[in-house]
């Protein structure tokens, strides 16, 4: 098998985790995994299965500069910071010139650095799978979740046939569906056909330059410009190239375009904490469904309260008296409190904060 390196892509803002994640502080560098920061959590989660020098990090100028003290051991020179923020599709296209430039036969994962995934063996496992479907086939493969309720939130992939008879089970993924709403939610989880889209990948740098060209010419041109640049020492004209990519999501551009791809049913837990009540997940709870992450010498008391969920840093305490249903954040400068069905909405509040000239908050 080819060599293979893993892209963690960190440049996301996080904004339903205001005010817990800011621009400076998304929600990556969290402490949302047992302790640890998500993207802690995510690069240790590949120890043994990729070389240390075969890691990646792409984020955003600003961030990089606090990777630089949360991961002091990261070395710098594969942090790849993107100029400007401009989806996914530039940035697995910045990430493959990046690779290929040094390792043109490689196989490449990628990966968000913001999820929880346990355990890390049997990910391991499946990211060995995939790589050898990726290196055998010239498929791009993705993972799929078995979803166990009508979500929403997720996008959704539907399987056709079984790629082989091998586990975990492959399948070819017949086409890609957009966050569905709650009716047609109902009936992929009925169907047994769909499985929540993850947003992990694997596949050769030869499949992805390929497939780029095929789905979207202007990104598979702006991607063998930033290579060429690359391979010619000039940064500027790798900026440049990046700038002219059009600023789409790799699922537009690329995974539902491509003529060959694989999906991998996932045999993990998977949650991507996409809002504060994900802390049920990965906090602590009590006898009233009261769920914590508590950080810092942070504290908690509940009485009379039941089913809230609590996020707090620093050396306090949150006392909770007579309430229910709630989320309440406190960091810092800010506390945050809204009903718990609310959760998902925060990036309004984010978006009021602005419009209120309260840029110090963001």
């Amino acid at each position: 098998m080819s060599s293979l390196h893993a892209v963690i892509m960190a440049g996301g803002s996080g904004t339903r985790f205001w005010p817990a994640s800011r621009r400076a502080r998304p929600k990556q560098f969290l402490p949302l995994a047992g302790g640890r920061l998500l993207i802690q959590a995510t690069i240790d989660r590949l120890a043994g299965l990729c070389d240390r020098d075969h890691v990646w990090i792409v984020t955003n100028a600003r961030q990089a500069k606090a990777l630089h003290k949360l991961l002091p051991d990261f070395p710098r020179d594969h942090l790849v910071v993107e100029p400007e923020a401009r989806d996914t599709a530039p940035c697995v296209a910045l990430a493959t010139a990046t690779i290929a430039a040094i390792d043109p036969q490689a196989t490449m994962i990628v990966m968000p650095a913001d999820h929880v995934i346990e355990p890390v063996a049997e990910f391991q496992r499946m990211l060995r799978r995939a790589a050898a479907i990726a290196a055998g086939s010239g498929a791009l493969v993705t993972f799929g979740v078995r979803p166990d309720h009508p979500a929403t939130g997720y996008g959704y992939i539907e399987c056709g046939e079984r790629h082989d008879q091998s586990e975990p089970r492959a399948f070819t993924a017949t086409r890609f569906r957009e966050k569905p709403d709650q009716a047609t939610a109902q009936q992929f989880l009925q169907s047994g056909r769909f499985l929540w889209n993850s947003g992990i990948f694997v596949w050769t740098v030869d499949a992805i330059r390929r497939a780029m060209q095929h789905g979207n010419e202007a990104l598979g041109a702006a991607a063998d410009r930033m290579l060429l640049a690359l391979r010619q020492g000039q940064r500027a004209q790798v900026t440049r190239a990046f700038k002219r990519a059009p600023k789409t999501s790799v699922d537009y551009a690329v995974m539902e375009r491509a003529e060959q791809v694989v999906v991998v049913e996932a045999t993990v837990r998977w949650d991507d904490v996409g809002s504060f009540p994900a802390i049920r997940a990965v906090g602590v709870g009590d006898d009233d469904g009261n769920f914590g992450l508590l950080a810092g010498g942070a504290s908690q008391l509940t009485l009379h309260s039941r089913d809230n969920i609590v996020y707090a840093e620093g050396r306090r305490t949150v006392a909770l008296f007579g309430v229910r249903d709630l989320v309440v954040v406190a960091v810092g400068d800010a506390v945050l409190v809204c009903p718990k069905d609310r959760a998902a909405d925060l990036k309004l509040m984010v978006e009021h904060v602005r419009a209120s000239g309260r840029d110090d908050l963001l």
